[in-house]
């Protein structure tokens, strides 16, 4: 009886195993993982991966690049896509392409990055064709080709990618890359949205079909609120928008306050900077200044020039945030870099008084000018009081005269006070300042 069982097992074991019902390391390692055990994964896919399998070499690719399983490395990463990527594999080309989009774990190549998310999109897979749209509509790594980017768009559209849906509505709204027909933009947004995309219900809630422009209406705004609630942080941001001005809606600080910070907890740079400005004076919150400087940075650091200028302030006046002059001219400059007047005015105040850096009155002119240039009023004053004096220039009453008065035509209260009791006789013939060579004097540190 017992040898007739073993037998039996024994014969179970070959019908399993010779009609497929043989363990698969490739599946068994799917199922760890989903079950939480990536570490389990990675051992029963490297040996597959090494061996040449494409499906492993992509998966042990993405363990690397989370780090689960195994300790997070993007080279390695990247290297075991590219292996895959080499073999076919449409995913494992599809993340390569965009490995080298955004130089993670290989160096930034455009080109490189639109060879291969072709190479995937060919093959269909539509978040490759997607990308590679994308590619062709910003001209990045590819030349700039609005119709091909539409074709590529379609066809991912086509596949029911909500992010093609998406951006092939609003080309058919703008007429980029081929005609204009309002008709499809909005059939392809409502198929997106339909499917539950937030960046689609909030594109059809701004496309008004009769005119093709932007609706701002309270219907228009009951469109934004569901794409809001849906999750989607401009929709987010604008909501706070209308309830902190009262555009569409009764005014309600509070309320601001509220989608703001659901804006802001997804990244939204200019959510941060408004709720910051509502934490650091107080407004439908309690006011918080530490709050405000945290919004104020986490904002400048992704590039919101109003949110360095802030930012730097905070760092200058030690305003809930320990002062720190050299940080704050660190960010004033970023925030002047990017064109803002106000820092570039600023920036042009720290170099005048050594604050954060070395006195350098021929820098601060620059940026004095720079500003005033911009239309900033108390940069031109600023202006007047170098040529006064000469500061970081030569000394000249005339030109001197000619910034103060640029500055007491456009309202400013301290030229006016400087130009005494008439002073539209004392301007009346002079001409603007004319833009001039670069002024003399101090050291060209940056």
């Amino acid at each position: 009886m017992a040898h007739r069982c073993r037998w039996l097992a024994f014969l179970f074991l070959v019908l399993c195993a010779s009609s497929g019902f043989a363990a698969d390391p490739l599946a068994q390692g799917l199922a760890a993982y989903k079950a939480g055990n990536a570490a389990e994964a990675f051992a029963l896919w490297r040996p597959l991966a090494a061996a040449g399998n494409p499906d492993a070499q992509y998966y042990l690719g993405v363990l690397y690049d989370r780090g689960e399983g195994v300790a997070k490395d993007q080279e390695t990463a990247v290297a075991w896509w590219r292996r895959a990527a080499e073999l076919g594999h449409e995913r494992a080309q599809y993340n390569l392409g965009l490995a080298f989009l955004k130089g993670r774990g290989v160096a930034l190549d455009a080109a490189e990055a639109g060879r291969w998310l072709e190479k995937s999109a060919r093959q269909g897979y539509a978040p490759a064709q997607v990308a590679l749209g994308l590619l062709y509509l910003g001209g990045r790594g590819v030349a700039k080709d609005p119709a091909r980017a539409r074709q590529w768009l379609h066809k991912a559209a086509e596949a029911r990618n909500l992010r093609a849906m998406t951006a092939l509505g609003m080309l058919y709204a703008s007429g980029e890359g081929g005609e204009r027909d309002l008709a499809r933009a909005v059939t392809w947004l409502r198929r997106a949205a339909q499917a539950g995309d937030p960046d689609a219900v909030y594109r059809l809630a701004l496309l008004d079909p009769s005119r093709g422009a932007v609706a701002d209406s309270a219907g228009g705004l009951a469109k934004i609120r569901k794409a809001a609630e849906l999750g989607y942080p401009q929709g987010q941001y604008d909501m706070g928008a209308a309830y902190a001005t009262g555009r569409g809606v009764k005014k309600d600080p509070a309320k601001a306050v509220q989608w703001l910070a659901k804006a802001a907890e997804q990244g939204h740079a200019q959510a941060m900077y408004d709720l910051g400005v509502m934490y650091r004076e107080g407004v439908g919150v309690d006011r918080d200044e530490a709050r405000a400087a945290k919004l104020f940075r986490e904002a400048a650091r992704r590039g919101f020039a109003k949110a360095q200028y802030a930012y730097a302030y905070a760092l200058a006046a030690g305003q809930g945030v320990e002062r720190d002059l050299e940080a704050a001219f660190r960010t004033m400059q970023e925030a002047a870099a990017a064109g803002l007047p106000e820092a570039m005015y600023a920036l042009g105040v720290m170099y005048q008084q050594g604050r954060g850096r070395t006195v350098d009155k021929g820098r601060a002119v620059e940026w004095y000018r720079k500003a005033a240039d911009r239309g900033f009023t108390d940069a031109m004053y600023a202006m007047g009081n170098c040529y006064a004096n000469g500061w970081g220039v030569g000394e000249d009453r005339r030109e001197a005269l000619r910034w103060y008065c640029e500055a007491w035509r456009l309202g400013q209260v301290h030229a006016a006070e400087v130009l005494g009791d008439d002073p539209a006789s004392q301007c009346a013939d002079l001409s603007p300042p004319a833009p001039q060579q670069q002024p003399s004097g101090g050291a060209s540190g940056g």
